[in-house]
């Protein structure tokens, strides 16, 4: 029997559809389209209000530089600690307690933790630093650890010089499983990011800041929040497609 496939273009338009239809019919049973839970029309016509300002435009801004800091910080100390974790096991025993700590830590209480150590300016970027470094990390150790035999081997013989086989040889190779850990991670950390933004009720800019001020400007209108939220996903998913392109290309370069 011949399988039915399709290709992925297609499968991403009926995920939109799907996803679309699903959100429709929900805010038909929900019945409180703008107090509750405004239906898609709505959000998108709301959606294109918002992006004729310049005003979203600078909270965008605001809350991609703070994601991005937060980023290049945890990207140098997962490259850092995850090549030391991925060639040497004994080391990577020694991390895995924290690893795992960073992991399981709830995200929220440490919101207010940060608000005290560091203020609402700062605490957003410390807390991407918190959610993307143990699946950075992890990502460096995997690339490290699947690295071909051959070459492993080969940098066995090469054991005068490390650290040029760290940065010209290990580096390269598991780069496209850290761009993996980076498209996994970022999503999930953008998230964050805007929920410290709101938690902190810091009103120097960003998205999150934007949806604050929309829920204290008209509590009983959600519209726009869920227009904010709707250009976060946006935003999300348009840095993951560019990872995935990224990694594809490198894939076939290595």
């Amino acid at each position: 029997m011949k399988k039915f496939t399709i290709n992925s273009k297609t499968g991403y338009l009926i995920g939109v559809v799907l996803f679309i239809g699903i959100w429709f019919l929900l805010s038909l049973v929900i019945d409180e389209r703008r107090m509750i839970f405004p239906d898609p029309i709505s959000t998108i016509k709301q959606t294109i209000t918002i992006l004729s300002s310049s005003y979203v435009y600078k909270c965008m801004w605001k809350s991609i530089s703070k994601l991005l800091i937060g980023f290049f910080i945890s990207f140098l100390l997962a490259l850092f600690f995850g090549v030391i974790g991925g060639n040497s096991s004994t080391l990577k025993k020694v991390f895995y307690p924290t690893i795992s700590a960073l992991k399981s830590i709830p995200t929220a209480s440490l919101v207010f933790l940060f608000l005290v150590l560091v203020g609402a300016k700062n605490a957003p970027i410390l807390m991407v630093i918190l959610i993307s470094f143990p699946i950075l990390y992890e990502a460096v150790v995997g690339g490290i650890e699947n690295m071909d035999q051959d070459v492993v081997n080969a940098m066995k013989l090469d054991s005068g010089n490390k650290l040029r086989n760290v940065i010209f040889v290990q580096i390269p190779l598991m780069f496209p499983y850290l761009l993996v850990g980076l498209a996994s991670s970022f999503s999930l950390s953008f998230k964050i990011e805007i929920m410290a933004e709101i938690l902190t009720g810091d009103t120097r800019g960003g998205l999150g800041s934007a949806i604050l001020a929309a829920q204290k400007n008209d509590p009983t209108n959600m519209i726009p929040i869920f227009s904010y939220s709707l250009i976060a996903i946006l935003l999300a998913l348009l840095i993951t497609i560019i990872f995935k392109i990224l990694k594809k290309k490198l894939i076939k370069k290595i």
